[in-house]
């Protein structure tokens, strides 16, 4: 019976050191609270495009101040595929300029001009074939024809004597065929003069070369109009996209050069580097994370808040916050999150008594202008009850 009062006191006495503890930790006289731990924001730096590491400028525990970050590299990649496509590219975009500043500009005044020479030369030589022989060609065809006629008449009349004293013997052979060979001679110069003469004088140029020379001229004129109005707007268009798909192009190039150098972003405040994962030599995959930085500005504390005192946490609420490694040392914190979720709920929340094992998670920033704390450090956060 004894021991039943000596156990039933132990039990007791444990409750109330219990519950005196519980109260002592999460009240006091200065408001209530809560154990915590710190943490901090960590950043997976990595390539987009992967490759081999060239170099790797930072090692762990290095501090990474703002403005060090657009003159700091931390890996480098080697890229001279990528410096190479971009070489061909600039060549291309520069000859895709130059087509274009050529539609813009359009045609030079001295093709514009030696068009219209080609187009006067054409006329020209339209002209002449629709206007056929001049007139003193003609008259140099009459009068070669007349040459020719009585040339063939005067040859008609010797070699007709020269017969008849032939068949008389009184002329000889050698006469006589001299005589024949004259007269047909005239008569194929007087046969030719004839030809020629109605070639000029009666049916002029062919129906071929007028066509071929009016085709002519107005192939000529047609290239002076073009070269007159300047380069389409359709080609001026066309050269117009050329261009900016080559200029996109390269901007493409120059960003996946941009990638082959791993940094952090300027807009990320200090940091410092955590984990290199890499070597000079290794092969990376593209999107795989090979620098971990912890962001020093962006440093919490993050408690649990039972049920029963969750309304007394609000946001923006400033709160007092000590770790045990330097004793004595309060830092500023502000609420800046309240979990919309419980966590840790028992299977039958029934009584009031049990509602307080509901928790909720809170965050609180911590302004840590020296760089006392650590992720993972214990830390106690004191509200105070306003």
């Amino acid at each position: 019976m004894k021991n039943k009062f000596v156990i039933l006191a132990l039990v007791v006495i444990l409750v109330a050191a219990g519950g005196g503890a519980v109260y002592w930790f999460s009240h006091d006289n200065h408001g209530l609270r809560f154990p915590g731990i710190v943490e901090i924001q960590e950043v997976r730096l990595g390539s987009k495009v992967g490759g081999r590491v060239e170099a790797v400028l930072v090692k762990e525990g290095d501090v990474l101040e703002k403005d060090t970050y657009h003159r700091q590299p931390l890996v480098v990649f080697e890229a001279p595929e990528l410096r190479n496509q971009k070489q061909q590219a600039l060549a291309r975009l520069q000859a895709a300029e130059a087509d274009w500043d050529r539609a813009k500009n359009g045609p030079r005044w001295e093709e514009i001009n030696a068009a219209f020479a080609g187009f006067t030369s054409a006329q020209a030589k339209y002209d002449r074939v629709l206007n056929g022989w001049r007139i003193e060609e003609q008259q140099q065809a009459k009068s070669d024809l007349d040459t020719s006629e009585a040339d063939y008449e005067q040859a008609l009349r010797e070699w007709n004597r020269v017969a008849g004293l032939y068949r008389l013997q009184n002329a000889s052979r050698l006469e006589y065929d001299t005589a024949l060979g004259a007269r047909d001679r005239a008569l194929g110069r007087m046969n030719s003069s004839r030809a020629r003469f109605k070639m000029v004088v009666q049916e002029g140029s062919r129906q071929e070369d007028k066509d071929e020379a009016r085709a002519d001229r107005d192939r000529a004129y047609a290239n002076y109009l073009q070269l007159q109005n300047g380069t389409r707007k359709e080609d001026k268009d066309l050269a117009k996209a050329k261009v900016d798909e080559l200029r996109a192009n390269l901007v493409a190039i120059e960003i996946s050069l941009a990638e082959t150098t791993v940094s952090v972003p300027a807009n990320l405040g200090k940091a410092v580097v955590e984990v290199v994962a890499v070597r000079p030599g290794d092969l990376v995959a593209p999107n795989q994370p090979i620098v971990r930085v912890l962001r020093v500005e962006d440093l919490w504390v993050k408690i649990f808040v039972p049920e029963t005192q969750y309304g007394l946490v609000t946001l923006k609420k400033e709160v007092n916050v000590t770790i045990d490694s330097h004793p004595g040392k309060v830092f500023k914190g502000i609420v800046v999150q309240r979990s919309n979720i419980s966590e840790f709920t028992p299977r039958n929340v029934q009584s009031v008594d049990e509602r307080r094992h509901q928790v909720f998670g809170v965050k609180i920033l911590v302004k840590d202008p020296s760089g006392v704390l650590n992720a993972g450090m214990a830390a106690e956060v004191t509200i105070p009850l306003d």
